[in-house]
């Protein structure tokens, strides 16, 4: 659509989610690119007169973040509140954070201006619903609009109603904690619309590969749009990193990742969500985000061969840049057998090229037409016959002596180490509670 143009008495807000404060790819620190993205972010929020910024979740990328990762948040929180103290900032937790990490700033400053909901509250063991209501104030300072924060919801935060064998108890489950949501915010704020936010995944959007982990709210890993109730003007979601709005009965929006955060995401075209409330209306303008850094490709698409690649990469003509802003790159090649001296060969190739070399990936040799792939019975087969049939498989060859010799090796040290891993628990205390790690 066209840009929105400047009415002072509209109000705006900037849906953003999915920062990943202190991820690494490949072992490459991405530190600066969350930089230039965050000057883009303050620059941003000044052009367009933004009065709330809504973060849906996921601001660090691990629940114990690098000391750089919580520097750089709380920089551009004193940032925006040096440059913009009216500008209200709302922070939601996602899968990814440590609920009490990232409330820390809220309890240093004291800011009301300021609000981090890392966990769904509670008041004597219940869900607080009112503690996640906040109005939102326009321009002139008064409430214009009130927003139900909902953060990832965790196990135990759904209630205690049983769930086994109900074909949509998890929806119910969730359609029910939205519903007395939304009526605690209208509550707190009669009349004005109704944002709301969340940390999931919902039915029918896009999902990316190896960088977002599967959730599951309630036992499910994706929920029906309907879970939102009807009286919201907008849903503010995280979790999924490409941008898309969501079908459905209302305005439902992922605002996505502000990078690539994995070489599948180099397609997408990345942005922030920008509200405007004027008039009891709601109008939505993609900002597109510019990418600090490149992903690159060779080749641009399927696989090549070795010699191919050698070639393709020689020839790269790329401008060199600090390390944190250089492209990443994969390769992806067609192998008829292994190749012992791969990554050399690659890094030769490049020359020094100044890229952040990610993954080499191997294309198994196509099968013969009208070949299948031989079923493997675990049951009845050596694990050394099962290692040297699948290198076959992927290499058209057999493996080396001395792979074979140092997969038995790691074999027997593997042995050892869940020999001395069932010493340790037959010696547990009958009463020791058990561990369960739940997917996050």
């Amino acid at each position: 659509m066209d840009q929105l143009a400047v009415q002072p008495s509209a109000m705006r807000i900037l849906h953003t989610a999915d920062w990943h404060i202190g991820q690494e790819l490949h072992g490459f620190d991405r530190s600066e690119e969350h930089r230039l993205f965050f000057e883009w972010l303050v620059e941003t929020i000044d052009q367009r007169s933004v009065d709330v910024l809504l973060m849906a979740g996921d601001v660090f990328h691990t629940v114990n973040p690098p000391a750089t990762a919580q520097r750089q948040l709380y920089e551009l929180i004193a940032r925006l509140r040096g440059q913009h103290p009216q500008l209200q900032i709302l922070l939601t937790g996602g899968n990814h954070d440590s609920p009490s990490r990232l409330e820390l700033p809220t309890a240093l400053l004291a800011d009301p201006k300021l609000c981090v909901i890392g966990a769904a509250p509670r008041r004597d063991g219940e869900i607080d619903f009112d503690a996640m209501s906040i109005p939102l104030h326009g321009p002139q300072g008064d409430v214009s609009a009130v927003c139900t924060a909902v953060p990832f919801l965790r196990a135990g935060d759904l209630g205690s109603a049983d769930l086994t064998g109900a074909s949509d108890g998890e929806s119910a489950a969730l359609r029910a904690f939205y519903a007395q949501a939304a009526a605690a915010a209208q509550n707190r704020a009669p009349g004005k619309p109704l944002i709301m936010t969340g940390h999931l995944t919902v039915s029918g959007a896009e999902l990316s590969t190896l960088s977002e982990r599967r959730i599951s709210i309630g036992g499910a890993e994706a929920v029906s749009s309907d879970v939102f109730p009807r009286e919201a003007a907008y849903v503010a979601l995280g979790h999924l990193h490409r941008p898309q709005r969501v079908s459905g009965a209302i305005e439902i929006r992922y605002s996505g990742s502000p990078f690539p955060l994995s070489a599948t995401e180099r397609g997408y075209r990345h942005s922030v969500a920008l509200l405007e409330l004027s008039r009891g209306r709601i109008e939505t303008e993609l900002l597109p985000i510019p990418r600090p850094a490149e992903f690159l490709r060779v080749p641009e698409r399927g696989a090549a061969t070795l010699a191919e690649a050698e070639a393709a990469l020689a020839e790269l003509d790329i401008p060199d840049r600090p390390l944190g802003l250089r492209p990443f790159l994969d390769v992806s090649l067609r192998l008829d057998g292994p190749v012992p001296d791969l990554r050399a060969r690659i890094d030769a190739a490049l020359d020094g090229a100044p890229v952040r070399l990610g993954r080499i990936q191997r294309e198994a040799p196509p099968t013969a037409p009208g070949e299948e792939a031989t079923p493997i019975d675990l049951a009845t087969q050596r694990p050394e016959a099962v290692f040297e049939l699948l290198h076959r498989q992927k290499h058209g060859a057999p493996p080396s002596r001395a792979l074979l010799a140092a997969f038995k090796q790691a074999r027997a040290e593997a042995e050892i180490g869940h020999a001395g891993e069932d010493k340790r628990e037959t010696a547990k205390p009958a009463n020791a509670p058990a561990l369960r790690e739940r997917a996050s």
